[in-house]
C-alpha cells in the first residue's frame, strides 16, 4: 500500500510541476498581449483626448482634460516600461504598471501560444522547480497540521 501512495504522491508531483510550468512557460506571451491591448487603450484615450480638445463649440472642463491627460500619460507609462523591460525584467515592470481592467479583460481572452525562444523556455523550466519545490513544502506543512492534530 505505501508504494501506491509513493506513486501517487510522485504523479500529483508532476502533475503540479508541469502546471505551474506550463503558467510560467505562458507569462510572457500574456505579457505580450496585454501589452498590445494596453496600446489599444492609450491610442484611444490620446484620440479622445485630441477630440475632446478639438470639438466646435465645446469647452470641456479643466477638470475632464486633467483626467484624460492622466490616463493617456498612465496608459503611455505602461506601455513604456514593458516595451523597455528585458524579459527577465518583464515581471517587474508588468507588476508595477498593470492596470487591472486592462489585465482581466487580456486574461478573458488570452490565447495560449507556443513560445520557443529561450526566454520563455527558462520561464517554463523555472517554473516547474517551483511547483516541486512548493509542492514539497506544501506537503510537508500538511504533514506537521496532521501530525499536530492527532
Amino acid at each position: 500500500m505505501k508504494w501506491l501512495f509513493r506513486k501517487l504522491d510522485s504523479l500529483i508531483g508532476t502533475i503540479f510541476a508541469a502546471a505551474t510550468g506550463i503558467i510560467a512557460w505562458q507569462f510572457l506571451a500574456f505579457v505580450q498581449q496585454y501589452r498590445q491591448r494596453l496600446g489599444g487603450h492609450l491610442a484611444e484615450a490620446q484620440l479622445a483626448e485630441r477630440q475632446t480638445r478639438q470639438a466646435p463649440g465645446a469647452r470641456p472642463s479643466e477638470e475632464l482634460i486633467q483626467a484624460m491627460q492622466d490616463r493617456v500619460t498612465d496608459l503611455a507609462d505602461g506601455v513604456n516600461a514593458i516595451s523597455a523591460a528585458s524579459p527577465f525584467g518583464a515581471p517587474w515592470a508588468f507588476l508595477l504598471n498593470f492596470d487591472a481592467d486592462i489585465v482581466f479583460g487580456t486574461l478573458h481572452d488570452f490565447s495560449a501560444a507556443l513560445p520557443l525562444d529561450p526566454a520563455s523556455l527558462t520561464y517554463g523550466i523555472a517554473g516547474i522547480v517551483l511547483g516541486w519545490a512548493l509542492y514539497g513544502s506544501l506537503k510537508k506543512l500538511f504533514r506537521r497540521l496532521i501530525r499536530g492534530r492527532v
